[in-house]
């Protein structure tokens, strides 16, 4: 572990067990929240009159809304839910991040039903798959994703309801938000109980029907992740949301959280603004994956080159390097075009969803841009484990949660085995899925699958990956079974494996398939055809698939795959 003493040091002692007492983390004072709603009541106290959201208007400025507003809203539309009928009904909400979907999440949670939050970039089978699996009685969808609605709602005679999230009236077969919120009336929402030991909120992984699981947080699930977090992190006065915010680590460390400490929290309209929102909203906190961390990364080094720059960074970092070690710190001054280029307030990013480099964790904080890495799976809600701000290791994953016990089970002679956590932030189990739950489940641990080791100082190692899971750098789960069945409907592939190769010997950025053509096809016809008509076939399959689930390359073997003697193929003997 390399100890930079201008910002690290051992602040206190991992005991045998790994289970920390809070009194260790003075930084945060724990409120414990019951639940929701007494989150977002302290809401008020906690942002002292400070937006609680900003969002970005259509004509490029900054609107701030404050937590009265947010919380008026929200239990307005809560009665509008129970209105309709909805009480306790499983609720499903997707579109990008915004306003609206999140007075959905959070209306829903404090006093509706379940919320059901869908990955806005499934294809219309998938999301119609999740709505029928889940139960969902309604939907909130961003007009975007009208079509889809046209297109799934004859087959999902159990949804009853479909809300036009920016729509100000009521639609052909559509609610309009506004107007449920305008014309809402009191049905006893603010006084419904709430189970924070219930289930809250069904959570999809990646994947399709038979593969993507259903898992059940509940309240405590999610409060728990975020206040151990808290008790972790020192995070800043304004955040971005960037990531997907019906993903878990979005959704509870990027908006609960933050609303939690208080942190006035930005929404990134879109990706394609994203450097732009930067400067608009100039946060000082971020939480990525690393696909963007690299993405700013590049951007360093290639403004440098195009401008002559790069020997001169360098001869920079290290004299600033020297300086840091003689307690002088001029990081600010000599990277401040970097520093401005990213907003001119950026001090923090957590960063978690894949592996990330250690030589990335030690750059941007050579410029003065601490970047934790943390680690988290969707069924612990997800935060397992995170760097602190003061106490870190670069290449590991963080120390563990206060909450939640976490322990390496069959380890090998380097200490390497499965990575077992028991914790209130372990899920209920998976939705109608008693079998998975008991392949995963024993006694309150959960067996995450993943392969790590935990060091003499605290911090937990990931060195392996669930059997045939693919973690893309963007912290997309892809399980390779699944391409491949879309691949295999080419009728003259005969084998096939699908796969990412190691970027840097450390992130997989692009799905490659390894291709057994039949050989009664390839007799007669030359490489460059079946390669051309390959191109074309896996161009119409990527079509039907999400961006990320795209194949990028592929590559035709000469000879069919080594297999066991259970005639499946070996999939590492590749």
């Amino acid at each position: 572990m390399e100890i930079f003493p201008w910002v690290c040091y051992n602040d206190f002692q991992i005991n045998e067990g790994m289970k920390q007492s809070m009194e260790n983390y003075p930084n945060y004072p724990l409120r414990n929240e019951k639940n929701m709603r007494t989150m977002l009541a302290s809401a008020k106290e906690a942002y002292g009159g400070r937006d609680m959201l900003r969002v970005r208007t259509k004509e490029k400025t900054v609107r701030g809304i404050g937590a009265e507003e947010f919380l008026r809203d929200m239990n307005a539309l809560g009665n509008a839910l129970l209105g309709l009928g909805l009480a306790d009904a499983h609720i499903a909400v997707v579109g990008p991040t915004s306003y609206e979907w999140l007075l959905t999440y959070y209306a829903v949670l404090c006093g509706v039903g379940v919320i059901v939050p869908v990955d806005k970039e499934l294809p219309d089978d998938e999301i119609a798959n999740i709505l029928e699996d889940s139960g969902a009685q309604a939907l909130v969808f961003s007009p975007e994703y009208g079509d889809t609605v046209e297109n799934i709602r004859g087959g999902l005679p159990g949804v009853k309801y479909y809300i036009d999230m920016h729509a100000g009236e009521d639609g052909k077969g559509t609610h309009g938000f506004r107007k449920l919120i305008r014309e809402a009336e009191a049905c006893g929402y603010e006084q419904r109980e709430i189970d924070e030991n219930a289930m809250s909120a069904l959570l999809y992984t990646s994947g399709t029907t038979g593969k993507s699981k259903g898992v059940m947080l509940t309240q405590k699930n999610i409060l728990s992740a975020s206040e151990g977090g808290l008790s972790l992190l020192d995070l800043g006065q304004v955040c971005m949301s960037v990531l997907p915010v019906h993903h878990s680590f979005e959704s509870t460390h990027g908006i609960t959280m933050m609303i939690q400490n208080g942190t006035t929290i930005c929404v990134n309209d879109s990706l394609r603004h994203f450097m732009q929102n930067l400067q608009l909203f100039k946060p000082d906190t971020l939480c990525l994956v690393p696909l963007f961390v690299e993405m700013m990364h590049r951007k360093i080094w290639q403004n440098a080159e195009r401008d002559g720059q790069a020997d001169a960074l360098r001869g920079l970092l290290r004299k600033s390097n020297e300086e840091l070690r003689r307690g002088e710190d001029n990081r600010g001054k000599y990277f401040k075009n970097i520093h401005d280029a990213f907003g001119g307030n950026l001090k923090l990013i957590i960063c978690g969803g894949a592996p990330l480099s250690a030589r990335l964790m030690r750059e941007f904080r050579e410029f003065g841009i601490l970047l934790l890495n943390g680690y988290g799976i969707t069924e612990c809600a997800p935060l397992v484990s995170v760097n602190k701000n003061r106490y870190y290791c670069d290449g590991a994953v963080g120390i563990p949660i206060a909450c939640c016990d976490v322990k390496v089970e069959n380890a090998d002679e380097d200490g390497d085995g499965e990575i077992w956590v028991k914790g209130p932030n372990v899920m209920l189990g998976y939705y109608k899925n008693e079998e998975g739950t008991k392949e995963v489940m024993k006694d309150g641990w959960f067996n995450t699958g993943d392969i790590g080791r935990i060091d003499g100082g605290g911090f937990l190692h990931i060195t392996g990956r669930k059997k045939n899971l693919i973690v893309l750098s963007n912290g997309k789960n892809i399980y390779p079974e699944e391409i491949e069945e879309y691949l295999m409907r080419i009728p003259y592939i005969k084998e096939v494996v699908v796969y990412a190769p190691l970027t840097d010997g450390l992130n997989e950025t692009e799905l490659c398939a390894e291709i057994f053509v039949a050989e009664e096809y390839s007799a007669g016809r030359s490489a460059r055809e079946i390669e051309e008509n390959l191109e074309k076939d896996i161009s119409a399959v990527n079509k039907t698939l999400p961006t990320y689930k795209h194949i990028g390359r592929f590559h035709v073997r000469g000879r069919e795959f080594e297999k066991t003697t259970k005639k499946s193929i070996k999939r590492f003997a590749m």
